[in-house]
């Protein structure tokens, strides 16, 4: 009598388990298909090459163009082969890597070019411009395919610009505008708008309307773009109180630093009564320290309101909004750590010959102190910050 064959030899007549992804060996065939052809291909060719309805065929190419393996030509339609984005050689001069803000953008594009497979070389301006211009030459020696700038110094920016492009390499400049490059930012006037009608949203309801002065402390260093950041203020201060004197308002050279921030406001007080109502917008989050300090060393909380616009949040101002008799009334955000995820694509469709707009901005959301009696179109901070993707 035969013995019962072993479950393992019943099992080894059984079809092996089906491993295969169907979707993604169709789209490896397609881009075998454009590796292997020397000319751009038409729809019709491909689908008839690979054996797939059009239908598929279209939507896998759409798909592949989209993460930029493949392109496709405006004029005749055709398909053809790019580079994987481990080819792209992408550079990133950071601003500084000691500020808060500065370490959540990169590490936002660290992550972000992970994601994608792409590895980013980065250098750090240290906040100066002369390394900023080194930096810019170490990545040209490198034949970066592409190169993200974010320094401070609007001065430098042209240099900058005209050395990249000298070099025939794309590029995108992060809050600082540069010539020929992809703008990537705060939109200035609205982030400073918003903060402005916040402000005196809070002089109308907590000192009936009355404001004795009105400090703008902004970054000269970085130049018109951010001044609009100025301007804006001080028109979201008319909208509210559009009787405002206009020789009340001080304008200082914060110097985008808590130091300048510190100095400037202390240089203003000097001029000004200590029960005088004070409004304060300042530029950037470091300036708006430097204004707190200064405030309180001087004793004057009660009397003082002061807005920082270009917050990332940062931990040291979180405690600050939650912290009793506080002068900072709020910050106008712009979560830095989301930056990486919105720039990269801007890269990859630069890089695939896709259109790019000139300018794209950050999310901003205007964010007030805890318990501050505000209208209801004002975001308190808790709330806020568990909905980073909000709209202001």
């Amino acid at each position: 009598m035969k013995k019962k064959s072993s479950g393992t030899a019943a099992r080894s007549q059984n079809p092996p388990v089906r491993q295969h992804v169907e979707v993604l060996g169709k789209a490896l065939d397609i881009l075998d298909l454009l590796q292997a052809s020397h000319t751009e291909l038409r729809l019709t060719d491909i689908a008839e090459r690979t054996s797939l309805d059009l239908s598929t065929t279209f939507r896998l190419l759409r798909t592949l163009v989209e993460r930029g393996y493949a392109r496709r030509d405006k004029k005749t339609k055709k398909f053809q082969r790019r580079l994987g984005h481990r080819s792209f050689r992408i550079g990133y001069a950071q601003l500084s890597g000691d500020e808060p803000f500065v370490k959540k953008v990169t590490q936002g594009l660290l992550d972000a070019a992970l994601m994608s497979g792409i590895d980013l070389l980065v250098t750090d301006n240290n906040a100066s411009s002369e390394q900023a211009i080194e930096n810019a030459a170490e990545l040209i020696s490198k034949r970066m395919d592409f190169v993200i700038e974010y320094q401070l110094h609007s001065r430098v920016a042209p240099i900058l610009g005209n050395m990249f492009r000298e070099a025939g390499i794309p590029t995108l400049a992060i809050d600082v505008p540069m010539p020929d490059a992809i703008y990537f930012g705060a939109d200035n006037y609205a982030v400073g708008r918003v903060g402005g009608e916040a402000l005196a949203q809070f002089a109308r309801q907590h000192w009936n309307k009355r404001v004795d002065r009105i400090l703008l402390l902004e970054s000269e260093e970085a130049g018109p773009a951010t001044h609009l950041r100025i301007i804006g203020s001080l028109d979201g201060i008319k909208s509210v109180l559009p009787d405002q004197d206009e020789k009340c308002v001080l304008n200082k050279n914060g110097k985008g630093t808590e130091a300048g921030g510190y100095s400037a406001t202390r240089t203003a007080l000097r001029f000004m009564g200590k029960r005088e109502r004070l409004l304060i917008a300042a530029a950037n989050d470091n300036c708006a320290r430097g204004a707190i300090r200064a405030i309180r060393e001087a004793g004057r909380e009660p009397f003082t309101a002061i807005m920082a616009q270009g917050w990332g949040p940062d931990a040291e101002l979180e405690a600050e909004l939650c912290r009793a008799g506080t002068p900072l009334i709020g910050a106008v955000a712009y979560f830095p750590e989301n930056y990486g995820a919105k720039i990269l694509p801007l890269v990859l469709h630069c890089l695939n010959g896709q259109p790019v707009p000139p300018a794209s901005y950050a999310e901003h959301k205007l964010i007030v102190r805890n318990g501050l009696s505000v209208p209801v179109q004002l975001i308190p901070s808790s709330r806020a910050l568990r909905q980073p993707s909000a709209e202001t």
